[in-house]
């Protein structure tokens, strides 16, 4: 009597390596779209103004006699539009500063970068991607822009850019690491 083979689907290795390489690489990519969708905003600062009305504050014109007393006239409040929703310029400027004053080297230096894609926006790079979807031309400095704005978001509590942060810090260690 002929022995009998077990009952066991074959799956070729070669295609599941290749379904893990493709996922990994639409992964990396979509990582990389939303790293610049950030960019975008933050070095675009749109932004929309909404008076709020009868809020308190402080006016500076009036005299110093009625410093103290306040007023009620309507104060702009200004809303930067990022991929995650509308965030106010008070709260990200807050965030970015205290970026810049960390006490981590690599804290103040996204910080610093971001203070600089915010107020000097000429010396920045127009984009981090090319047209397809590639690095620009100097990716060190694309990925670091882009760990800089995905630790932002991140700070922001924004849960969608915790996974393209750790990618993009992958990323960024992979360029940093010597070969030899």
């Amino acid at each position: 009597m002929p022995k009998e083979r077990p009952n066991r689907s074959y799956v070729p290795k070669g295609r599941q390596s290749i379904e893990q390489l493709t996922s990994s690489r639409t992964e990396q990519r979509e990582a990389r779209d939303y790293a610049e969708q950030w960019y975008s905003a933050l070095l675009y600062w749109t932004v929309r103004e909404v008076k709020i009305p009868y809020s308190f504050h402080y006016d500076d014109a009036t005299g110093p006699e009625m410093l103290t007393t306040g007023n009620n006239a309507r104060t702009p409040t200004r809303y930067l539009r990022t991929p995650a929703g509308e965030f106010t310029e008070g709260e990200v400027g807050t965030i970015i500063t205290e970026m810049t004053r960390s006490g981590t080297v690599e804290a103040k230096q996204l910080g610093k970068m971001l203070e600089k894609l915010r107020y000097e926006r000429s010396t920045c790079m127009a984009t981090l991607l090319r047209e397809d979807g590639r690095w620009e031309r100097n990716r060190e400095a694309a990925v670091r822009y882009a760990v800089a704005v995905l630790t932002l978001a991140v700070r922001l509590r924004v849960e969608a850019a915790e996974r393209p942060l750790a990618l993009m810090r992958l990323e960024q260690s992979r360029l940093t690491t010597p070969t030899c």
